[in-house]
């Protein structure tokens, strides 16, 4: 970004492309010129340490007095020329200037242009009413320049009296009160306009190096030539070796109308100096035989707008340069012959070519500092032993040669070494700094890649890049002028020369490349109206003046004319589409930006000064803004880099580069206070610090610090640690880096400023240069879409989530220099208009009981913040469509199921905002949402969602009764089953729009208002009864509140919501008592839906029956009085359904009535009469066919009669006892004698609304659904699982809390305990003693009544749940425990434990008796094993070596886990043999199983192992079967062979195999063997054998299924056994299929396998 400083177009290795240029000038008084120029800087460096402040830049100008003339025009000294080609035309030149006011002088390089005219002017007696202003584009070149002009006036560069050259650069000035001569850098031109718009103080003005069209020098042009019809005394001299002599002849011409676009009336004359002193020979060595050199894929592709021009039209002109013989291969195939070759070894073979025409150094031009470092490597090894790196001369042969590197980063010395005398010939590898201006002594020779780094403004990610690109034409013509200074010079260009015609003649101006920010501020200070309308040279891209703009109005610099814009500063982001279109002049200059203008630095930070002023940091922002402004002070020597990285890594703050630069300052500071000056320069140099740019970093800061004071700005001395510091430092932690110490520690301490402030300082004129980490590409992620990393010489660590930088440079990558970590919440104060907000569909809060959005804030399309809440109505009169439209590309909308689905899943978001947004209130909002402000729709939402849906986190007491009185309301309308009932929604939210004030939006603002208002009105948002129910509704009654269900109560719930699965009636049912739940007579649902569950039913029915019972409302009302009145059906009524039953049989002779009938009629009458008995039936027409039917029964007569007969009279039964179907069916028979089939009564089932359906619902004990639906069957199967340890839960839960209760009360005396042994034998008792259990246990084992009586005792025994149960606890057969209002069971058992080489068992309480069976079985076999297990070396010790060689193969681990496993097998079959396991439960019944068990254990143990010796003899021969066949034909035979053998014997087969199928195991391993054999004998048995295989690994599927499905459900032991049956048949049906010669002890077919199987589903 352009500045008041000089911003040459290249330079690569500076922080930015700015160029810090160190050197002295060359030639035949080089030394004079030296010494007096360092004589004349010390003498102002001792005035500065004297105490005289140094004077600002651009100082107000004062007219020279008469007297000061008259000294001036007497210190005009003698004046001479040298013999070069300027003084051979200096009286040409002479008239130019004293008849035009603008002079182009277009001399060759070498030609003395740049020392000479400043001495013709002074001829012509210029520069004594005014100075001669001459300037330079770095700052080097104008002190060097001036420098040679002085020497050959025999003066030196001074301020005294009597000296005429001085010069002026940044924070330097040496111009006195006789100065004729000034040189100066054109940055400083540039900030005098800002005090002197004429620029009285000079009569001439000398622009060199015009061919640059550096920003600087086109605004200067551009301005002057405004200027000089205002000016005619002003001359104007433009000079450069290859200058566009036409284009700024035409631009300073003489125009008839609007310069540029009138016509030409006469153009400025032009000068043009040919001729050197030594030839130039021009020699091409292309990289490659046909396409142009490019360096790198960014190489430019712009090519000159003007036709190719021959060579030697391209050679005439001011650069008479010679080429050498055109028919040389070498000029057009190159050093590789035809043959592609990279540029360094170019170089090397350039080198040799050169080195071989004689004595001279050579210079090359390189594009960076690593083009420099890969080119001396490649040179030191090409040349071998005679290449000798800077400085490295000792021992040196005459034919060495000394390779030095030249570019800005290089320590102060090893610039100057480039200066110095020498003996060797040298190879200088220098960046473009050596193009122009700069004059590197005895070069003869140059070697030209026609690369550089171009700094160029990337218009998309709105940085400054550094691309490699071909030079232009001019500049390489520049470079080869750089040679032939001593002898007749060769210049080798590595590119082609039709390459070099098709490359641009002139360079590009950098106004066509860069941000134009600090023109463009300047300008508008100046009041030099708009950009667009200046006479640049080149008008300036579109794109760059808004890019400029755009960058002022971020940092506040300017603001739109407009007034009442939005964006409060313009919108360059949110309106970055109107911008194009407007032109600067639309801007006008703020406050800010008048500060800025008055500040000679980059505009950016200018911008951080003045916010830390207001912060409280300017001093130390202001030493950061200094630093930023100069070269680094660090050094970084080639060869003492890893040194001086850890001597600068002393300093480095962890999280900020711009830290780092207050503790570089504190350090030196403090050091140059502490040593003496001698001792200082040695620190520096040992800890590479370059000294002289820390005196002009401290200059700056000086300078910087008077300009701010005069903008008011208190920016004082930095505070730094004290001697006193330094030495507790050097006390606590030594002596080395005390220093270093102390500066961090008050860095640290509270007298410094806090870091945060310095940093938000800095951040608001870095708001371009932002980025966030992005974890995915691992970089981070800046503004515009840009993705940059951190440069690797950074101090901060890690990966900050957020940064900021000073820079982004562009080389192979995007770089970002000077880094910091900042924290978002800082941007957002910062950027203010520059940032887009974006919001989402409003939802409610119940946290913080408002209207919510999620706002999403972005800058530059980098996001500050992604969905982060805030309150609606704090939006204002925001439109909320416009809003909401914004934040994405296609808005839905309002009310639309896009709107509201975006709103909803929003809200879900937010674990505390609701989610239950009815649809009716999106629906309303959208009604009246066109143009509805964020206020009005956050009071809205706040009235219908807080106050009447009460979703907020509030309670007032006026709340909970309206919650109160809606929701009996609702009841009723529920239960009734009827709408509109209550006050709609839209009548609430009327009543209270009409009482809340319109600033209510929020819980917040509520109760700020209703806390007074409450206290005169306490009544005043309490629903009215005539609001809520304005007409009358149906009572309550007919809808009970609980179901009774046995000795169970469950609650019922209602609920209106057709279409919903809840609609209707629901039970809750806890999953406790879930398998007692029976659904008997809940298809009656409730008495007062008994109409409608009717009238559905009716309608239910198939259309011929159901047309007979219309209207279907009035029967159904009928039908329900009935059977209320009827309440029991009588006796009779089954033989009435047995006949009419048998009516559909009737043939049409029949003599019954027609139903419809009036004697069918009054029939039903009488009927209904006789079994209510307020009827008399002595008339009725029934009266004879019931008579006719006793005379048919007789026997049946006593029946009828009631107590009067002999024999007792059948009983009756309520009607709702059966089907609700079945009533109506009796009922429509008596009252319309409509007969209903079974087929009738299903359809009207499978119809029936959902609604008419009892819904179960499951819950556990916390109030969580488990399951829900209309089937109780299903539920009660698919939570078995659930519901067994729901109870087990609960029981030992109970359990716990008597034994609790035991316990307490067995401390509170004798007399307590007694009545609790007395209490132990009642079966419901919850109190009983573990003891007394026990005991009951023992008395019941010699009778059943008693156990069965003390079965259901409760026993809240410790040993109910237990580990490592040793002894034999007393375990009844089941436990009965009342829980509140629930009646649970559950069953004690032993449960195995540990392994079966530690057997141990446990104690657990099981939820089914089944269950507990199993589980006591395996238990009581593991803990009867532990008391008669054997040592396994008394079971091995009596194996024969055949058996122990077998059982070696045995698929255990080892022998010990064998025999642990056969002795399980023991236990196991000795528990079912000896007892019945179920019964074992009181140590004396163990104790009598033990004692049996101990004297078979042994024996059995041996018995089991025979069976596997035998069954392991036989997998071996099924294994040689498998292995002696191993054709292809039978690989599918002998695979499942194998396969079926490992899943008879794996580990733990032995416990797994029941007593009953081990002995056969042998057998069925054996069967295999023959069965390969019986496969190999023939194909057709083969086929068959395949066959049969697919039969029985279908029947092992089909077991395998039924057992998951099994183990899916509670365990039943009679389905487990019945598998366990049809696993083993299956083996015995491989042996019936596969090899019947083995035979099978019982009959088994496929057929039997099948039916077994049926069975145990």
């Amino acid at each position: 970004m352009p500045d008041s400083r000089p911003t040459p177009p290249s330079e690569p290795n500076e922080r930015g492309p700015r160029s810090r240029n160190a050197g002295r000038p060359a030639n035949g008084r080089d030394s004079v010129r030296h010494r007096r120029g360092q004589a004349g800087r010390q003498g102002q460096e001792k005035r500065t340490r004297e105490g005289r402040p140094p004077r600002e830049h651009a100082r107000p100008f004062k007219p020279f007095t008469p007297e000061q003339l008259a000294e001036r025009a007497a210190a005009i000294p003698v004046i001479s020329f040298p013999d070069l080609p300027v003084s051979s035309r200096r009286d040409e030149i002479a008239r130019a200037i004293r008849d035009h006011q603008v002079v182009i002088v277009s001399g060759e390089t070498g030609s003395g242009k740049t020392t000479q005219l400043p001495k013709i002017c002074m001829q012509l007696g210029r520069g004594v009413a005014g100075m001669i202003g001459h300037t330079q584009p770095r700052r080097l070149a104008a002190r060097s320049v001036a420098d040679r002009i002085a020497d050959e006036l025999g003066q030196t560069v001074g301020r005294e009296r009597g000296q005429v050259v001085g010069y002026q650069v940044r924070f330097t000035d040496e111009v006195g009160p006789t100065t004729l001569v000034k040189l100066m850098t054109d940055g400083i031109l540039l900030a005098e306009i800002q005090s002197d718009p004429m620029l009285r103080r000079y009569d001439t003005l000398i622009i060199d190096e015009a061919h640059e069209r550096s920003l600087n020098i086109d605004f200067i042009l551009g301005y002057v030539a405004r200027l000089l019809p205002a000016r005619p005394d002003l001359k104007v001299i433009i000079t450069s070796a290859t200058i566009d002599s036409d284009r700024f002849a035409r631009h300073f011409g003489t125009w008839e109308g609007t310069p540029g676009s009138g016509r030409l009336i006469e153009p400025a004359p032009v000068i043009e100096v040919s001729g050197r002193t030594y030839p130039v020979e021009i020699r091409y060595r292309p990289l490659g035989p046909t396409t142009p050199s490019s360096y790198t894929s960014e190489a430019s592709s712009t090519q000159a707008d003007e036709p190719e021009e021959s060579a030697d039209e391209q050679s005439s002109g001011p650069m008479q340069l010679v080429l050498e013989d055109p028919d040389d291969e070498l000029a057009t195939l190159g050093y590789g012959m035809g043959e592609d070759i990279d540029v360094e070894t170019a170089i090397c073979l350039a080198v040799d070519e050169l080195s071989a025409e004689g004595d001279g150094d050579i210079l090359v031009f390189l594009p960076g500092e690593r083009d420099i470092r890969d080119t001396e490597a490649a040179l030191l090894d090409h040349l071998k032993g005679r290449g000798r790196r800077a400085g490295d001369d000792k021992g040196a042969r005459p034919g060495d040669i000394e390779i030095l590197p030249l570019y800005a980063r290089l320590t102060a010395a090893e610039q100057h070494r480039v200066f110095e005398p020498h003996r060797l010939r040298r190879v200088v590898l220098a960046t473009n700094v050596a193009e122009t201006s700069l004059t590197v002594p005895g070069i003869r020779y140059v070697i030209d890649p026609g690369l550089a780094r171009i700094s160029r403004y990337s218009n998309k990610t709105k940085v400054q890049r550094l691309p490699i690109e071909p030079v232009s034409q001019a500049s390489a013509n520049q470079r080869a002028g750089r040679c032939g200074r001593v002898a007749e010079g060769v210049a080798i260009r590595l590119f082609s020369q039709a390459d070099y015609l098709s490359r641009p003649r002139f360079t590009e101006p950098e106004i066509l490349r860069t941000s134009l920010a600090s023109v463009i501020l300047q300008m508008a200070s100046l009041g030099l109206g708009a950009v667009e309308d200046f006479p640049f040279l080149d008008a300036p891209d579109p794109r760059s003046v808004r890019d400029g703009i755009a960058l002022l109005v971020e940092i506040g610099a300017l603001s739109a004319n407009e007034r009442g814009n939005p964006r409060g500063r313009g919108a360059p982001e949110g309106r970055r589409h109107a911008l194009a279109d407007r032109a600067s002049s639309h801007y006008r200059l703020t406050a800010v930006g008048r500060d800025l203008a008055r500040l000679p630095i980059d505009p950016r930070l200018g911008r951080m000064l003045l916010e830390a002023q207001r912060l409280g940091c300017a001093s130390e922002v202001l030493v950061i803004v200094a630093a930023l402004s100069i070269q680094d002070v660090r050094e970084r020597p080639a060869e003492h880099q890893g040194t001086a990285d850890a001597s600068h890594a002393r300093l480095a703050d962890p999280h900020s580069d711009f830290i780092t630069y207050l503790n570089l300052w504190r350090y030196l500071a403090v050091q140059a206070r502490d040593l003496s000056g001698s001792a200082f320069r040695r620190m520096c140099r040992a800890e590479f610090f370059h000294y002289l740019r820390w005196r002009e970093w401290r200059d700056v800061v000086g300078q910087l610090r008077q300009m701010a004071r005069a903008l008011g700005i208190a920016a004082g001395p930095m505070g730094e640690p004290s001697t006193g510091d330094v030495v507790e430092a050097a006390q606590f932690g030594g002596t080395q880096d005390a220093a270093v110490r102390a500066v961090l520690a008050y860095g640290q301490g509270t007298a410094s400023v806090d870091a945060d402030q310095v940093h938000r300082s800095l951040l608001v004129g870095l708001l371009s240069y932002l980025g966030s980490w992005d974890e995915t590409k691992r970089d981070y992620e800046g503004a515009r879409g840009t993705h940059f990393t951190i440069w690797p010489g950074s101090g901060v660590s890690g990966h900050p989530a957020w940064v900021m930088t000073a820079e982004l440079v562009e080389t192979s990558r995007l770089f970002a220099r000077t880094v910091a970590r900042i924290r978002p919440e800082w941007v957002e104060p910062a950027a203010r208009g520059l940032l887009k907000r974006s919001y989402s569909e409003p939802f409610w809060s119940v946290a913080k009981g408002a209207a919510m959005v999620r706002e999403r804030v972005t800058l530059y399309g980098l996001t500050l913040a992604a969905d982060r809440e805030v309150l609606l109505g704090r939006l204002g009169d925001l439109v909320i469509d416009e809003a909401v439209a914004a934040s994405r590309s296609h808005a839905p909308r309002a009310g639309s199921l896009e709107a509201l689905a975006a709103g909803l899943v929003s809200a879900s978001k937010d674990p505390l905002s609701s989610g239950s947004f009815e649809p009716r209130h999106f629906e309303e909002l959208a009604a009246a949402r066109e143009g509805t402000t964020a206020r009005e729709l956050a009071r809205e939402m706040f009235i219908r969602n807080a106050l009447m849906d009460g979703q907020w986190r509030e309670r007032h007491a006026f709340q909970r009764r309206n919650e109160a009185l809606v929701e009996q309301a609702r009841e009723v309308e529920r239960r009734s089953r009827t709408h509109g009932l209550v006050a709609d929604e839209q009548a609430r939210f009327r009543f209270f729009d009409d009482l809340i004030p319109e600033h209510v939006t929020s819980a917040a603002a509520f109760n700020r208002w209703w806390k007074d208002e409450r206290r005169e009105r306490p009544d005043l948002l309490i629903y009215p009864a005539s609001l809520l129910m304005p007409r009358e509704a149906t009572s309550g009654e007919g809808f009970p509140d609980r179901w009774q269900c046995g000795e169970l109560s469950l609650p019922l719930s209602y609920e209106f919501a057709p279409g919903s699965p809840r609609d209707g009636v629901s039970m809750r049912i806890p999953i406790e008592v879930l398998e007692r739940v029976s659904d008997a007579g809940t298809d009656w649902l409730v008495p007062g839906m008994r109409e409608d569950l009717l009238t559905e039913a009716i309608r239910a029915l198939p259309k011929g029956v159901r047309r007979l019972l219309a209207p279907a409302p009035d029967v159904a009302a009928s039908v329900a009085r009935w059977i209320e009145q009827a309440g029991d059906e009588p006796a009779l009524a089954a033989p009435v359904a047995d006949e009419s039953a048998a009516g559909p049989q009737k043939t049409k002779d029949s003599d019954e009535p027609d139903p419809l009938s009036l004697d069918a009629a009054m029939g039903r009458l009488a009927a209904w009469g006789a079994t209510s008995g307020k009827l008399s039936t002595r008339n009725s027409p029934a009266k004879a066919p019931k008579k006719a039917a006793q005379k048919e029964s007789p026997e049946q007569a006593p029946t009828t009669q009631g107590a009067e007969g002999t024999a007792e009279a059948p009983k009756s039964r309520p009607l709702t006892e059966g089907s609700v179907l079945d009533a109506l069916a009796h009922a429509v028979r008596v009252l319309r004698g409509v007969d209903l089939s079974e087929a009738d009564l299903a359809h009207a089932r499978a119809h029936l609304p959902d609604h008419l359906r009892m819904t179960f619902v499951v819950t556990d004990a916390s109030g969580k659904e488990l399951g829900a639906g209309k089937d109780l069957a299903y539920l009660q199967r698919s939570l078995a699982s659930d519901a067994n340890k729901a109870v087990r839960t609960a029981v030992r839960a109970a359990l716990e809390e008597a034994g609790e209760k035991q316990a307490r009360r067995n401390k509170r005396g004798r007399g307590a305990s007694e009545k609790a042994t007395a209490r132990g034998g009642e079966d419901s008792s919850t109190s009983a003693s573990a003891s007394n259990v026990g005991a009951q246990s023992a008395a019941g084992k010699g009778t059943q009544a008693p156990k069965d009586a003390q079965a259901s005792a409760p026993a809240p025994d410790p040993a109910f749940h237990a580990d490592g149960v040793t002894q034999m606890p007393t375990l009844p057969r089941s436990i009965t425990q009342t829980s509140g209002t629930m009646t649970l069971r559950a069953f004690p058992a032993l449960v195995p434990q540990g392994s079966a080489a530690a057997p141990a068992a446990g104690v657990r309480v099981m939820a089914s008796a089944a269950e507990a069976d199993r589980e006591h079985r395996a238990g009581l076999a593991r803990l009867l094993l532990s008391r008669v297990a054997l040592a396994t070396n008394r079971v091995t010790t009596r194996w024969t070596g055949r058996e122990a060689l077998m059982l070696a193969a045995s698929p255990y681990a080892d022998t010990a886990a064998l025999v642990a496993d056969a002795q399980l097998a023991s236990a196991l079959a000795l528990v079912d043999e000896l007892s019945t396991p179920a019964d074992v439960r009181d140590p004396e019944a163990f104790e009598t199983l033990v004692a049996a068990a101990r004297d078979a254990h042994e024996d059995r143990v041996y018995q089991i192992l025979s069976h596997v010796v035998r069954a392991l003899e036989a997998s071996a021969e099924a294994d040689a079967a498998v292995r002696s066949h191993p054709q292809a034909s039978l690989e599918e035979t002998t695979r499942d062979v194998a396969a079926h053998g490992k899943t008879l014997l794996d580990e733990g087969f032995v416990s797994a195999t029941p007593a009953s199928a081990l002995p056969h195991l042998a057998r069925y391993l054996r069967a295999g063997a023959v069965r390969i054999e019986r496969a190999a004998s023939s194909p057709g048995v083969l086929a068959r054998d395949l066959e049969d295989m697919d039969r029985i690994h279908q029947a092992e599927a089909d077991i395998a299924s039924a057992r998951e499905a099994l183990e899916r459900r509670p365990y039943d032991a009679r389905r487990d056994a019945a598998l366990t049956q049809a696993r083993w048949m299956a083996e015995e049906l491989r042996v019936s299929m596969f090899a019947q010669t083995l035979g099978t002890p019982n009959k088994v077919s496929m057929k039997r396998l099948l039916g077994v199987l049926a069975g145990a589903r």
